[in-house]
């Protein structure tokens, strides 16, 4: 099994014959008691254990350390504590127990000695008996384990080892075997088939549920279109889409190649004030046509039904997927430190280097560009398109906060989840590229939807009653997204999830004759083992986690909306037919080609449209709508008249917050070296705590000084 002296081992690569170490497993411990063993899943096998085990406790868990047996199975590393009860055999499965961590969060692995340590990898000698081990997580976590002296030296080494060779395999697929094995396996699959989906929320997968949608916010004038039920228009697209009703299907066809990637405009949500939200790509460079009709339908797409539009371009006011990968990416290495160098940064250089790794930044400006949204659709009976290059990242977040500003609904635990059904899962926002679940997308990784759930975050921690979801869902949300064990994740649109779940119907097109959808056939001549949602929280936490979900009551009514000199809520009454406004960074024009078949873009320009374009005299002037809207202008806070007022939040640097119950708590654990009795706080914590002992101090002086003012009144 290992090779070399007593002080360097080298663990060999083949996995460990099962059977065998399943017989191990089954002797008594250094005590000479039953062994504290594990409820493996369905499919799942232990590759190693170690005994005599300490756990340090997060602060959320109560600190401290926790005895017991440390297990690595091809999915997962589990603690089982010393004194847990017995696991009950007829309980349903629960993927992680509450000291678990999946192979696939996990990013780095190490050993602490008692004079180094070393990060260990799938090749790595270990040339010193580890006294700790720390496992650094993809979603801020560290997970911390201090071995006993009398934990015996080969199951040290061994556990540590398989560790690094399981969470690291040298197939970039490999990580995902357990979907395979033990999602798979007929008792998995027989128990998943009987699972009944939330009927609370809407899964957006049936033209119904767009429907309760359209009657719910009580837009008028569209419709649910099945023109891409195959999949033939965008196969990026979901199935049904919103679309107005003047547009019939077979004109509709015709407008789909005038888009990046097919993404027409689409509806996505319907302000009370009557404007409408949608979300589109961008135009095709060579955009042309030849037919009046088609720029009629292209204008009907775009105008909704409305006399104004305004396209709101997000590429050049926000981030690119790059920018956030790369703020998330230092963000890990300032909250976690370095793996190597268990030496903090200096309390003065902190909140400095914070900003310096412009996550927050990013933060601001997804909350202010969704302020200007919300904004824009108070002004009512107009039309706000969202657009993007491709129209599956960027926008996903900025509808998303824009109904979570100003609907109700959204901010409860079912409207929320159907609202992220709706703008990311079914508008096709890539998770898997996003998430590099596979470890084969490293250019395409950004965590987008992250960015989104601090934004929540961000709401929720300035409107906290306003919501019936709570800060522990929005954490248990960001976590399972680093767990691969959901469709919801594992796909990038809905053509894939479809593929991957059950057999797509036949379509026929003149060129390839009968065919199933547009992707081949899977290559092992079968589909993947049926994945579960993410929305099934039974399966990852207990009863008394999930209630945390929501609050205690319902939401209350939304305070008037909070002002902080940068938002300006008058209104606008122009109403100009065929206006089209364009905001980007920050200001309004009116680009003559902005819409490309009006000004004749293209080999064959447009003999005439439908809709005239307006002259500059009849159009507003791009300086009308900066002073009704501008993000410079003061304005005094608009009193409070309507419950689906938006929430407008504070954007100054002192109010947009770091997410400490995500981004901190493994703060602690990355910095317990071999020290259990140690309790360090985090800079951040401690200048908080300096914050607090401060205003406590001069509390006391103000009632002193109270006390002695009484005095002197009472001699006089």
């Amino acid at each position: 099994m290992l090779t070399g002296t007593k002080s360097f081992f080298r663990a060999r690569q083949s996995v460990p014959d099962v059977k065998d170490r399943m017989l191990r497993y089954g002797g008594l411990d250094m005590e000479g008691k039953e062994p504290v063993s594990l409820h493996i899943l369905p499919g799942e096998c232990i590759l190693q254990r170690a005994t005599l085990v300490r756990k340090k406790l997060s602060a959320r868990e109560g600190g401290g350390w926790l005895s017991g047996t440390l297990f690595c199975t091809h999915f997962r590393v589990a603690f089982v504590p010393k004194d847990s009860p017995k696991h009950d055999e007829n309980a349903d499965p629960v993927f992680l127990e509450d000291h678990d961590v999946a192979l696939a969060t996990i990013e780095k692995v190490v050993a602490v000695g008692p004079s180094r340590t070393k990060l260990v990898t799938a090749n790595s000698a270990l040339k010193f008996i580890p006294e700790e081990l720390l496992l650094y997580c993809k979603d801020f976590q560290v997970f911390c384990f201090l071995f006993d002296r009398l934990t015996p030296e080969t199951q040290v080494v061994e556990i540590t080892c398989a560790i690094a060779r399981a969470y690291q395999p040298l197939r970039p697929r490999a990580v995902l075997a357990f979907q395979n094995s033990a999602v798979g396996s007929v008792e998995m699959k027989q128990f998943l088939s009987n699972r009944q989906r939330d009927a609370s929320m809407s899964w957006f997968e049936a033209p119904a549920n767009w429907e309760a949608e359209l009657k719910r916010t009580g837009a008028v004038g569209w419709r649910v279109s099945g023109i891409n039920e195959r999949f033939e228009m965008a196969s990026s697209l979901p199935r049904f889409n919103v679309v107005p009703k003047k547009v019939l299907d077979t004109e509709l066809k015709n407008t789909f190649a005038h888009f990046n990637d097919g993404r027409i405009p689409r509806w996505c949500w319907h302000h009370h004030s009557g404007a409408d939200l949608l979300r589109m790509a961008a135009f095709q460079s060579d955009i042309y046509h030849e037919r009046d009709d088609v720029s009629r339908n292209l204008e009907a797409l775009v105008f909704g039904g409305h006399r104004q539009c305004v396209v709101v371009e997000l590429a050049e006011d926000m981030p690119t997927p790059a920018d956030i990968h790369l703020a998330r990416t230092r963000l890990r290495a300032l909250c976690l430190g370095d793996v190597s160098m268990p030496v903090s940064l200096p309390d003065d250089k902190w909140l400095s280097t914070l900003e310096g790794t412009r996550w927050l930044d990013h933060v601001r400006i997804c909350l202010r560009k969704a302020v200007e949204v919300s904004c824009l659709l108070r002004e009512g009976h107009l039309t706000v398109i969202l657009q993007e290059a491709d129209d599956r990242d960027l926008n996903c977040i900025v509808s998303s906060l824009v109904q979570v500003m100003c609907d109700p609904h959204c901010r409860t635990v079912a409207g929320f989840q159907g609202l992220v059904q709706k703008e990311w899962v079914m508008a096709g926002h890539r998770f898997l590229s996003r998430f590099n679940y596979h470890r084969c997308h490293d250019k395409e990784e950004a965590p987008v939807f992250l960015l989104f759930l601090d934004c929540v975050w961000q709401l929720w921690a300035q409107f906290p009653s306003q919501f019936e979801l709570t800060a522990d869902y929005l954490l248990a949300l960001h976590d399972s997204t680093h767990l691969p064990l959901f469709n919801t994740f594992l796909s990038n649109c809905e053509l894939e999830r479809n593929r991957h779940t059950k057999h797509l119907p036949q379509c026929y097109t003149p060129v390839n004759g009968w065919r199933e959808g547009l992707l081949p056939p899977s290559p092992h001549g079968s589909l993947d083992p049926p994945l579960p949602p993410v929305w099934d929280w039974a399966l990852q936490y207990s009863p008394q986690r999930r209630a945390c979900f929501t609050q205690p009551g319902p939401p209350t009514a939304p305070h008037p909306p909070a002002l902080n000199g940068k938002f300006n809520t008058n209104k606008s009454t122009d109403r100009t037919p065929g206006s089209v406004f364009l905001l980007s960074r920050g200001t309004f024009s009116c680009p003559l080609q902005l819409l490309p078949w009006r000004g004749g873009v293209g080999p064959t320009p447009s003999r005439k449209s439908h809709r005239r374009a307006p002259s500059t005299e009849e159009s507003p002037p791009p300086e009308h709508l900066l002073r009704a809207w501008t993000l410079s202008e003061a304005s005094a806070p608009v009193p409070h008249q309507d419950p689906w007022d938006p929430l407008l939040p504070l954007l100054l640097a002192p109010c947009v917050g770091l997410w400490k119950e995500c981004y901190l708590r493994g703060a602690l654990q990355a910095r317990a070296f071999c020290h259990p009795e140690v309790t360090s706080c985090h800079p951040v914590e401690r200048l908080s705590q300096e914050v607090r002992q401060l205003g406590d101090e001069l509390d006391l002086v103000s009632a002193i000084k109270g006390t002695r003012s009484g005095g002197e009144q009472v001699v006089q």
